[in-house]
């Protein structure tokens, strides 16, 4: 479901981060369709939100939309 604002995207990443005694990395994967104007900018919105949750981005931004926690 494409989302942007970051109350949002902040509940979905943070369940990831709970707890499990077999995790130990933590990977998002955000997927485009980059040929909607309206779909691009929302996902440009959230990568901001990722780099402001200590996110950073795995790739070139062109590229690759993986967001991986270093």
């Amino acid at each position: 479901m494409p989302i942007s604002w970051k109350g949002t995207l902040q509940q979905y990443v943070g369940r990831l981060h709970r707890k499990h005694s077999d995790k130990n990395q933590v990977k998002v994967f955000d997927y485009v369709d980059s040929n909607v104007d309206v779909l691009q900018k929302m996902f440009e919105k959230r990568l901001k939100g990722y780099e402001n949750f200590g996110y950073s981005l795995y790739g070139d931004k062109e590229k690759s939309q993986q967001i991986q926690l270093f």
